[in-house]
């Protein structure tokens, strides 16, 4: 008996749900956190930092003598001159004239197909500049064909002098701000000794955002567990829910030392200029503890969408910023900065 099969049956049409699934939903807490600080009008901006004297013990002055020229002091004497310089971040989005004129795309629409292309640079361009932000680059200088760049994170916090318009001396991290310990290795005692090398430069218990990599941030929890007698066998304290007695609490997002509190913010853009076979430790283990009131992004131009002429192919744009990353003082900010 003849009968019309599945297998072989003509124009069945396709089952496509309405619906386009990313899975990829990353922040970014440098760009999001940041403050927003006054449009650079030059592409090397520029701010002062200064400091007091070191304190000494007075040796006291007599109720009947005058001030003479040695008593004079120069106020001004520790003030210097920090520069950054801005970076262009851009994106173009472009479609096809039938695919945004003619297709329907499920989960899109007809005639939406370059409004997701914008969405999306826009999405794209925050994380190339969180990534940038973030990084180990330095300041470049545009010549020729190389564009101008602005410092990352990394070489901002460091203990010797960067290759472009060094940070003074004075100005730079210290030495006990930045660990380089393995992170597996990494103990509380680092941290302290950490929190308090930043107390001792700014004098404050501040509350710190630490934007870590998942490794560092793993590596914290791991603090709330404790091993006993001689055994290798780590016992996990847990900590149970009052309000859900069936469920297990077992994170560390705030850290409380004797010089201050860090506040756990895992990111996935830290080092992402890392290279080599420990990139991936070192992207992972990348943490930058901050005080966001010391950390600035100055806009000349914020995230924008700028539509180009159709010339008969297609839709097509621009998306694209201009900024720089301004450390206020390097003083005041410590970096997690492990190579395995």
């Amino acid at each position: 008996m003849a009968a019309t099969l599945i297998t072989s049956q003509t124009g069945i049409r396709q089952d496509l749900s309405d619906l386009i699934a990313v899975v990829d939903a990353k922040t970014c807490p440098v760009v999001s956190m940041a403050k927003k600080g006054a449009d650079p009008i030059n592409p090397l901006t520029q701010w002062q930092a200064d400091g007091f004297n070191a304190v000494t013990v007075p040796a006291g002055v007599l109720s009947n003598t005058d001030v003479s020229s040695s008593d004079f002091i120069d106020n001004a004497a520790n003030r210097v001159l920090l520069s950054a310089r801005i970076q262009k971040f851009r994106e173009v989005p472009s479609v096809d004239d039938l695919a945004q004129h003619v297709s329907e795309v499920a989960g899109i629409g007809k005639k939406k197909e370059m409004a997701r292309a914008v969405s999306k640079s826009l999405e794209q361009l925050k994380r190339s500049m969180e990534a940038a932000f973030c990084s180990d680059q330095e300041g470049v200088e545009q010549s020729g064909a190389t564009p101008y760049k602005t410092r990352g994170l990394g070489k901002w916090i460091q203990n010797g002098a960067q290759a472009d318009l060094p940070v003074n001396a004075a100005y730079r991290t210290p030495a006990g701000s930045i660990n380089a310990t393995a992170t597996a290795s990494l103990t509380e005692n680092n941290i302290q000794d950490m929190l308090q090398s930043l107390y001792e430069q700014t004098g404050k218990s501040n509350t710190f955002s630490l934007i870590c990599g998942p490794v560092l941030k793993r590596q914290f929890t791991s603090f709330t567990r404790t091993q006993f007698a001689s055994t290798n066998v780590a016992s996990a304290i847990r900590v149970l829910n009052q309000k859900d007695e069936n469920k297990i609490v077992s994170t560390v997002d705030i850290f409380e030392g004797d010089f201050g509190t860090l506040e756990l913010i895992p990111s996935l853009f830290l080092a992402q200029d890392a290279t080599g076979a420990s990139a991936s430790a070192v992207k992972n283990g990348r943490g930058y503890v901050l005080d966001m009131d010391m950390v600035e992004l100055r806009y000349n131009r914020k995230p924008r969408y700028q539509e180009l002429e159709d010339r008969g192919g297609g839709s097509r744009g621009i998306v694209d910023a201009i900024c720089a990353l301004c450390v206020k003082s390097p003083l005041a900010l410590g970096k997690f900065a492990p190579t395995a």
